[in-house]
């Protein structure tokens, strides 16, 4: 099949994403009781966005000042008396003491579905939370899921076109039908997969997607890089008619080469080439 070869121009920040404080009035969590506030957890198919009932979910609270959570030893966490089990429409809510760190944990699953690819999702209640609430988004996958699109990533020096190593991407597919892509609140797009960063040669891959339409976001460069004004490029579609395959070729300038006064934000051009094999 002959590739397509399209031009495709990163899309504004503003535009692209919608970074939401809280959930739609429609959907916005009650209002809690005074230093405290409202946790969502919300539990959905990673590739279609349906809700999913009985994710069952227990609450720790960061007690021993470590990175990450802790759930054993003499310096462990401290284990809430929380417990959260979505609904019918894929949502549960537990109130906590604000100005703490919290991490949910799914110690239970849908049925025919698989744990996370992470373990445990952190979060911060801080006085923003205690009056909006928080929507904590925790995707699974079906057990027997097996689908063979791939995204592959190549991050190239804008002036020299050499592979650049370190550059870390996420990938989010789009599920709620809204134009641009939201990473946050009840209606959150989802994140498709975990973060990958580019090797030696300058690629990362996304593996194991669905059909669908696919953002990438880019969140770290190597250093001497500047990370651009504006994130965000797709959606990008896999089907068959893309072979479902891609190959995302993202340049970046160096910091040097960023113009002070005027010009682009130092990111030139994406050009995906659909249906190229991914060597």
């Amino acid at each position: 099949m002959t590739a397509r070869t399209m031009r495709a121009w990163p899309i504004g920040l503003t535009a692209a994403v919608v970074l939401a404080a809280a959930a739609p009035a429609r959907a916005a969590p009650p209002e809690a009781p005074p230093g405290t506030a409202r946790a969502v957890l919300r539990s959905t198919d990673a590739d279609t966005g349906t809700p999913l009932s009985g994710a069952r979910f227990e609450l720790w609270r960061e007690a021993n000042d470590r990175a990450g959570l802790q759930s054993s030893g003499q310096d462990a966490d401290e284990r809430h008396d929380a417990v959260c089990v979505t609904d019918a429409k894929g949502v549960c809510s537990v109130e906590l003491p604000t100005g703490e760190t919290y991490y949910a944990v799914q110690v239970e699953v849908p049925a025919g579905y698989d744990r996370p690819d992470e373990p445990f999702a952190g979060f911060d209640l801080g006085e923003g939370a205690a009056r909006e609430g928080i929507i904590v988004n925790v995707p699974g996958r079906r057990r027997d899921a097996a689908y063979g699109g791939g995204i592959r990533v190549r991050k190239r020096d804008g002036k020299t076109g050499a592979p650049l190593h370190g550059a870390v991407f996420q990938i989010w597919k789009e599920t709620n039908g809204t134009t641009g892509l939201q990473t946050a609140g009840v209606d959150a797009d989802h994140r498709a997969r975990p973060g990958c960063a580019t090797d030696t040669d300058g690629t990362c891959d996304f593996e194991g997607l669905a059909d669908g339409a696919y953002f990438l976001v880019e969140k770290d460069v190597p250093e001497g890089y500047v990370l651009p004004k504006n994130p965000v490029a797709g959606p990008w579609r896999l089907d068959g008619a893309s072979g479902r395959r891609l190959v995302v070729t993202v340049y970046n300038k160096r910091a040097e080469q960023i113009p002070t006064v005027g010009g682009n934000d130092g990111r030139r051009a994406r050009t995906v080439r659909a249906g190229a094999p991914l060597e």
